[in-house]
């Protein structure tokens, strides 16, 4: 088990220098700024520089419903309304469900810290969307330790010792 704590971090100090990580999100239907037929919203995360993004997973616990909208599809991408995160395409986040898709430019090098956008798109009218929850998580490959004081004690200190 004490091997296994330390996976990631071998895999970051090992010749590749590499580890798999994310950065995540839980959303609601008002955490988005409605107008007309799209929602959109900011992460908080954001992905750091050296990254290579391998696609987007989106774990809808309550499909975003209201009104007379049938259809809700969601873009993840660096700007608002793009969609590089999430193939190019939408991902339905009607019903609940767990979906996602590869990056649309699969590891692509992220050469500065970057911002993820969200945008909610319906058929009719975003501002009567009365419900939705989805976890939102972006997977990456770091290329440099990610290592803060946030982690186990054990951990931090092993490698500033």
């Amino acid at each position: 088990m004490a091997n296994a704590r330390y996976m990631n971090l071998n895999l970051e100090r090992s010749p590749v220098g590499m580890g798999i990580r994310k950065i995540a999100q839980w959303v609601t239907y008002d955490d988005f700024t409605g107008s007309t037929t799209t929602g959109s919203l900011t992460m908080t995360p954001t992905l750091p520089e050296g990254a290579f993004v391998l696609g987007t997973k989106v774990t809808v616990k309550t499909g975003f419903t209201g009104g007379t909208n049938t259809t809700a599809v969601m873009t993840v991408g660096k700007s608002s309304g793009e969609d590089e995160f999430s193939d190019g395409t939408s991902i339905n986040v009607y019903t609940a469900d767990v979906v996602g898709d590869s990056a649309e430019d699969p590891l692509e090098f992220l050469a500065a810290e970057t911002t993820v956008y969200l945008r909610i798109t319906v058929n009719a009218d975003y501002t009567t969307i009365s419900a939705g929850k989805a976890l939102v998580e972006i997977f990456y490959l770091s290329t440099v330790p990610e290592i803060t004081e946030s982690y186990p004690n054990t951990v931090w200190e092993s490698i500033t010792d």
